[in-house]
């Protein structure tokens, strides 16, 4: 699905902060125009145009950006909880 086409559905605001977009070439400023996905592929979605809105370049930037951020918080949450529960387990062998 089409910017125009996603445009046309869901009219000219961003899915995100509902600001109007900027539809104008050349594409890529920050309030410019993008297709967002909202169930990425990158975290298990299908990539569908239901799945499809438009957002602000940088609105959608912004989103990854944070979601990234957090899936490597997560990563590192669950590094510690296993070095932890390694260390638990080997004080409860050691007694």
């Amino acid at each position: 699905m089409s910017i125009k086409a996603l445009r046309s559905t869901f009219g000219p605001n961003c899915h995100w902060c509902g600001l109007p977009m900027d539809f104008d070439e050349p594409a890529g400023r920050p309030e410019s125009a993008t297709i967002e996905h909202l169930v990425d592929s990158t975290f298990g979605g299908i990539r569908s145009s239901k799945h499809r809105r438009l957002a602000h370049a940088a609105c959608n930037h912004a989103r990854n950006e944070f979601r990234m951020q957090a899936e490597r918080q997560f990563e590192q949450w669950i590094a510690q909880r296993r070095v932890s529960e390694k260390t638990l387990t080997e004080n409860q062998t050691n007694v």
